[in-house]
């Protein structure tokens, strides 16, 4: 039951397949004349990222009148969490929307976004994404050439707010990627790569004036006009910041996007005495660490229970998949449990299709016996941890279970074969970071704007806490970065 090949080199392989003449494009771009030794090469706007917020806030800079405007991108590559995520972008009132007859209003909208973070999302920046996002996602479908799904109305949060991107082969937000680099180029901003910031500029008063960089060759001080802006994502990859601001026990959850997110929005930001908010916070999800498959469907699924590699039941089965990753991770030290259900639950033909497609091992057996044996989880435990279920079904006493089950309509675990499915508790993206506002402006600790520093995307703290709707990341890198971008272009025109 070896790892053949992973989800995670899948999505990897393809996108970097297809990107790969796209980059080469860029060898003009991304090679201008380089200054004379002792000359710093000056531009309106220095954007550091190459993900969706980066390209954005570039593409924006640009369009808004910013004459030299340059990406720097750590990696050789795009290698944020985009590339990896289905590609949604959540709005309301867009064309794509009003064109299939999807009815929503501002105010329902906003109050879906606050609810979803549990009333703790920065109110002014959740009123800006609300107000912008049905121009930001015409802009992506007009400006960029963005092709979205037919929107298929879903569950509460989502109904039918959720635009998903067309990945044309990859997933939809390796192909928003593509489209962005490509719309860059079109404008004419310079995309360079191997280059990491490691270093803000500024000057005695503190305004934001360029960056030092790590270029292949050595260290370069670059300056900036419009100032800085941050779009280097979250600190999810970053086993130090993430014990420091989570706990130690979050670090044993397995990444379900970049190995690239370490915490450049913190690190780079912190010498500037900048207000961090929401720290503590990120989305989770469930994974198959040797694959990276992800078992969600069969969670969301209101079937079967949940056990962990010792045999016991130790959460209720009715929690949301989010949930259920982080207390996955949080009660087991291995973080890895089971979800026993039987041959009646309505998702198993999918999810045990996506196992089968990346040889990932689950458990089939025609009792629960031999399917406790063949995983490895002790028999007589998991046995009677399914006959207490079952009763506990037939009796109406789940809520007397240890821990209590919830479930509204349960399921009894009987019709064979039995399924065992496995899980890791895995981290998505961290919510915390540099506090933005309305200007996508990075604050202080005195509650003011650092001059020139700005921060979007997964980098910026303030709108997210508890949870998102899906397509909300997406959404609040583009709102934000065509802010920033606009405003780094109004700063540039104004510096003497």
């Amino acid at each position: 039951m070896s790892k053949q090949f992973s989800r995670r080199g899948m999505l990897k392989t393809s996108f970097l397949g297809s990107l790969a003449a796209g980059l080469a494009t860029f060898a003009g771009t991304s090679q201008a004349a380089e200054p004379k030794k002792d000359e710093k090469e000056v531009y309106d706007a220095i954007i550091l990222g190459a993900g969706p917020a980066g390209l954005v806030t570039a593409i924006a800079a640009k369009q808004a009148g910013a004459k030299k405007v340059v990406v720097f991108e750590k990696k050789d590559r795009p290698d944020g969490n985009a590339i990896f995520a289905l590609g949604s972008v959540c709005g309301w009132g867009a064309r794509h929307q009003k064109e299939q007859g999807i009815q929503d209003t501002a105010e329902a909208f906003y109050a879906m976004m606050m609810d979803v973070s549990k009333q703790m999302g920065d109110p002014a920046l959740n009123k800006v994404y609300t107000d912008h996002i049905p121009a930001d996602i015409d802009w992506l479908e007009q400006d960029i050439g963005v092709k979205f799904k037919k929107i298929r109305p879903m569950p509460y949060p989502r109904l039918g707010r959720t635009c998903r991107v067309d990945g044309e082969g990859l997933t939809g937000g390796a192909q928003l990627v593509k489209k962005l680099l490509a719309a860059a180029q079109k404008n004419g901003v310079e995309v360079k790569f191997e280059h990491k910031g490691i270093e803000l500029l500024h000057d005695d008063k503190m305004n934001v004036t360029g960056v030092k960089i790590q270029t292949p060759e050595d260290q370069k001080e670059f300056l900036s006009k419009g100032g800085v802006a941050i779009a280097t994502g979250g600190f999810s990859a970053n086993p130090e910041m993430v014990d420091k601001y989570i706990g130690g026990w979050a670090t044993r959850m397995v990444l379900r996007g970049s190995k690239s997110t370490t915490g450049e929005n913190i690190s780079l930001t912190m010498p500037l005495y900048t207000k961090f908010v929401n720290m503590d916070q990120f989305h989770s999800g469930p994974i198959v660490k040797e694959t990276h498959v992800n078992p969600a469907d069969v969670l969301n699924s209101g079937y079967g229970i949940q056990v962990t590699t010792s045999g016991d039941r130790y959460m209720d089965e009715n929690n949301t998949y989010v949930i259920k990753a982080r207390t996955t991770a949080q009660k087991t030290l291995d973080n890895k449990a089971w979800v026993i259900v039987d041959s009646t639950c309505p998702v198993l033909e999918g999810v045990v299709a996506k196992f089968d497609r990346l040889n990932s091992p689950y458990g089939k057996a025609d009792t629960i016996e031999a399917l406790a044996k063949q995983v490895g989880l002790p028999e007589k435990k998991i046995v009677k941890a399914v006959e207490d279920y079952n009763n506990a079904v037939k009796n109406s006493t789940l809520d007397k279970l240890t821990p209590p089950n919830t479930y509204k309509k349960p399921h009894l675990i009987e019709k064979g074969p039995f399924y065992a499915i496995p899980l890791n508790g895995g981290m998505t993206a961290t919510f915390g970071g540099p506090l933005i506002n309305a200007k996508a402006e990075i604050q202080n600790l005195d509650g003011k704007s650092i001059p020139g520093l700005y921060a979007v995307g997964n980098s910026a703290g303030g709108i997210f806490f508890h949870n998102y709707a899906g397509g909300a990341q997406l959404g609040a890198a583009t709102v934000f970065g065509r802010i920033a971008g606009k405003e780094m272009a109004q700063r540039a025109s104004q510096a003497k």
